[in-house]
């Protein structure tokens, strides 16, 4: 979608830029392009799956789905120019540009609500695959290769992870039925594709680029494990700002029905090694890496004995 308006932001790694255009008052186009290191064009969704995510129930945060794109980009038109991750990145409540707490405690709770409502829809196609983003992390996994510093950092992991560790979420990658029934997913929730609840405007999940099919608890905890990291990150560094149980906790108490904890912890662990590997792959190389596998190696552990949610 080329329409003429001021750009507010560009940025990106290797396997995705997006650029944010002002539009007019309270207009902003989010346009997401694959990075020049990604292998894979980014999926159009099928007619019948965008149909059963329009034909959802309202609620405070919307599925927004693309009003354009291919293979080539997807464009969102949104009412917001920044999203909760860069909020909860601004600093310490109570300082200058800080998250307001009890917004973003409400927006996740609402965001865990628009899950459970999309996840009661049946699945609207046969062969729906699951989601992309572990599927890649186990192909680097198994392989070891990939762009920029992906073979350096399967060299570290083999390493600081050791055989047990890794066998372990290659299982929890791999693609299988779940043990319940098979849910509709948006595939890849993230901090960054949710804009927030604010006072008198609702919030948003850009939706889209990976609709897919399989556990409930795949999409809670790829959400949930961003936040995971933020408070495994903290611990370790000392840089503790919000109380990031609890904001897990919103998440859980929004989606109200019963999830397997522990498989929400498996997932949640994907999302954080592949955050580790999207780094390495696709920004740059950086030693602090080798700290964070070691507090991936502890996250690991955790979930494998069912502790790492903590309710």
């Amino acid at each position: 979608m080329n329409e003429p308006g001021e750009i507010v932001a560009s940025f990106g790694t290797g396997f995705l830029h997006t650029t944010i255009v002002r539009r007019g008052e309270g207009e902003y186009l989010w346009t997401r392009r694959p990075g020049p290191d990604r292998r894979d064009a980014m999926p159009t969704p099928a007619d019948a799956v965008l149909a059963a995510v329009r034909a959802l129930p309202p609620g405070p945060v919307a599925f927004t789905l693309p009003v354009t794109g291919d293979g080539a980009g997807l464009t969102y038109r949104t009412g917001q120019a920044g999203s909760l991750a860069g909020l909860l990145l601004r600093g310490a409540p109570g300082t200058p540009g800080a998250p307001d707490t009890a917004g973003v405690a409400d927006t996740l709770e609402q965001t865990g609500a628009a899950l459970a409502r999309l996840h009661a829809v049946p699945v609207p196609r046969a062969g729906l695959d699951g989601p992309g983003g572990p599927r890649r992390l186990l192909s680097w996994l198994t392989g070891g290769d990939g762009p920029g510093a992906a073979a350096r950092l399967h060299r570290h992991a083999a390493r600081i992870l050791g055989p047990g560790r890794r066998a372990a979420v290659e299982e929890w990658c791999a693609p299988g039925e779940p043990h319940g029934p098979r849910a509709l997913l948006h595939g890849a929730p993230s901090l960054g594709t949710l804009l927030p609840l604010t006072p008198g405007r609702d919030g948003a999940l850009l939706t889209g680029e990976d609709l897919s099919a399989g556990a409930p608890e795949s999409d809670v905890g790829w959400l949930v494990g961003e936040l995971v990291e933020f408070r495994e990150l903290a611990g370790r560094f000392g840089r503790a700002t919000l109380d990031h149980d609890a904001l897990i906790g919103h998440v859980l108490d929004g989606y109200g029905s019963p999830l397997d904890l522990a498989a929400v912890g498996r997932a949640a662990t994907v999302r954080f090694l592949s955050h580790v590997h999207d780094f390495a792959a696709y920004v740059r190389w950086h030693d602090i890496l080798l700290d964070y596998l070691e507090i991936v190696a502890g996250v690991i552990d955790a979930a494998g004995a069912g502790r790492l949610i903590r309710r």
